[in-house]
This record gives C-alpha cells, structure tokens and sequence, in this order.
C-alpha cells in the first residue's frame, strides 16, 4: 500500500473493498495461531514485538503532545475569532481540572504506596511531581511566551495528567515484593486492579490509533502517503473547490439555473444523484495506506505487550498473574519521563533555535 495517491490505483480497491475475504482471511489466521509452537510466540515476542510495542509508546507520546497542543490552540483560536467565552471557560475548566486531578491522584500515590519502606514508589512519585512542576512552570516564562505565545498552562495540564497516571500504573503493576509483600503495593492481589489497568493501556491505545489516522488523514504529505505533481496529486483537489465556489456564485447572481449544481455533482461523481455513492478519493487519498497499516502493526505488538507484562508472567500459584513485573514498571516510568522531555523541547526549541521554529 505504499504511495498510494488515489483510487484509480488498484490497491485502493483492496485497501476499502473485498471485506468478505479479509474476514474469512482474519478467521483463518486466527485458527491458525493454535497449530503455531510456543516457541515461535516467545521468539517474536522477545525480538519482534517488544522493540515494536515501544516504538509505538514513542509515537503515542508524540500524538498526545500534538493533541495537547492542538487541543489548547483551536480552543484559543475559536475564543479569539468568536469572541464567545465559552471556549475560554471550556478551556480554563481543562486546564485547573487537569491539575486538580494530577495532584488529587499524586496524594493518593503517597498514601497508599509511598509508605517509608517503599523508597523507590517515592522516588517515582516525587521525581514525577518536581518534572510536572518544572515544564508547567516553564510554560509559562516570558522567553516561551514570546516564541509561542499559544504556549501556556493548558498543553502543561494534559501532559502532567497523563505523566501521574502512568506512574500510577507503573506502581500497581509492580510484583509482589519477596521480603516486604504486598506493602508496597496493597492492590497486588486485586483481579479488579489488573483488569482496571489492562482496560485502561486498551483505552489509551485505541484513542491514539484513531488519533493518528486522522492526523495521517490531515497531513497525509508529511506522513509519506501523498503529494507529488502527478495527476493525483492534492492540488488538484483545491482547484476542483474553488470551481464549486465559482460555480455557487453564479447561480446565485442568477447567471446559471439552480439545477446547475446538480448538474455539476451527477457528472463529477458519474452517478445520478440516488446511485452509489461518490469517489472521494479519486483525486487524492483522504489518508497514508501504508502509514495507517505501520501504526496499527505496531499498535498490535503494543498491545500482546500490555497483555503479557511485557513478555512477563509471573506463575507462582496455580493462577497465573499476568500484568505485574518490573519490566512493565520501567517502560511506564521511563515513558512518563519520555513525555515530559518532549514537551519541555517542545517549549524550549523555538526559543533555543528561532530561524528553524519561527514563523
């Protein structure tokens, strides 16, 4: 599906049609995986999906800084063209709450796993607190506030929200600790607490799996799936818009006949108007095929994962506990902190390197 530009390329057809097949192709694979050694699992597992799964945490923290970001703009730049202050209140409500939450969950983490025999839960914890502390408040410092002036508390709120609650499944995903039990972490035993946590990385997944296809879907140049000077390039989609608008302006000055429109949309499509519906893809793709399918091969090696501890279960009693390992705990952590650097460069680089990140 590489550098597909349109559906008058044939595997657009396979990329949206033949879904009989693909099913019947999905069952047969997922029949197929019985007859497979386990060997063969562990060896993708430890090779394949693991350096995959955290290649797929890299891209997740880069769309959740992007929506961040995102996110906190349109809100500003609504308010500012409509000058309604619902946007602002809708903004500012994200914002405080955000914080209230990450500081509402932190001293949770400190009463119930920060107990004095558990140094490294509170080391965890408080590094977290001071990181959160150190990019909310360099959001705002004039020097980032004049190279980005939609830079603020909004973005820092998302990221320290995100940040606390992957340390919060970082230390419910710790084992029982051989000396100390379950001291460290009370929820050890806790079916609900695996679950909770297991459903929670599913949710995270899929949102940046719908997340990135629509980023893909909007800068589908810089993802590697369009583009180009050929016939099919987006261009051309542009041009075919601005001779809709010249279009509707005649009819409206009374130049051409209503029906015109119709006219026009029955020969673009080469359909009447109760046939089958359109080719929107026919000038450009609306998203990068081979970007769509990386992110969700990678997506699911993430998710084997965060089903299997990281390649980790624990079989100590006739239940095999599968969710809790140091492993699991370290590729949390470590992606909080991941986060947090990010979108501290995010702050800094326009003001480090103005002539790359000006305007």
């Amino acid at each position: 599906m590489y550098d597909v530009r349109s559906s008058r390329d044939f595997r657009s057809s396979i990329q949206n049609g033949y879904w009989a097949w693909k099913l019947l192709a999905w069952a047969g694979l997922v029949v197929l995986n019985f007859f497979i050694p386990n060997e063969v699992f562990m060896f993708v597992g430890r090779w394949i999906d693991m350096p995959g799964a955290f290649l797929f945490i890299l891209i997740q923290i880069v769309l959740l800084i992007d929506f961040a970001h995102t996110f906190s703009e349109t809100l500003l730049e609504l308010w500012e063209e409509n000058e309604d202050r619902r946007y602002l209140g809708l903004l500012l409500v994200v914002t405080f709450g955000a914080f209230a939450a990450a500081i509402a969950l932190t001293g949770v983490l400190f009463a119930w796993f920060g107990s004095p025999a558990c140094k490294l839960n509170q080391f965890f914890i408080s590094f977290n607190l001071i990181l959160c502390f150190i990019v909310s408040a360099s959001s705002i410092l004039p020097a980032v506030q004049e190279a980005n002036q939609k830079n603020g508390l909004a973005q820092a709120a998302m990221i320290a929200i995100y940040a606390t609650y992957l340390v919060a499944s970082a230390i419910i995903s710790e084992p029982q600790d051989p000396e100390r039990g379950n001291v460290c972490n009370p929820t050890n035993r806790s079916e609900k607490t695996q679950t909770t946590t297991l459903v929670l990385g599913t949710v995270f997944t899929f949102i940046a799996l719908a997340y990135s296809t629509t980023r893909a879907a909007t800068k589908s140049g810089a993802m590697g799936g369009g583009g180009g000077e050929d016939e099919a390039s987006l261009p051309l989609i542009s041009d075919q818009a601005s001779g809709g608008r010249h279009l509707r302006s005649a009819v409206d000055s009374g130049a051409l006949p209503s029906r015109a429109l119709y006219d026009k949309d029955d020969e673009d499509d080469g359909e009447g108007r109760f046939g089958p519906p359109s080719d929107d893809e026919k000038d450009g793709v609306q998203y990068s095929y081979s970007f769509f399918h990386f992110i969700f091969f990678l997506a699911s090696m993430y998710l084997a994962m965060l089903m299997t501890a990281w390649n980790y279960v624990d079989k100590t009693d006739e239940v095999a506990a599968v969710g809790k390992s140091m492993g699991a705990v370290w590729v949390k952590i470590v992606s909080g902190w991941i986060v947090l650097a990010l979108y501290g460069w995010t702050l800094f680089a326009p003001v480090l390197l103005p002539d790359r990140f000006g305007p």
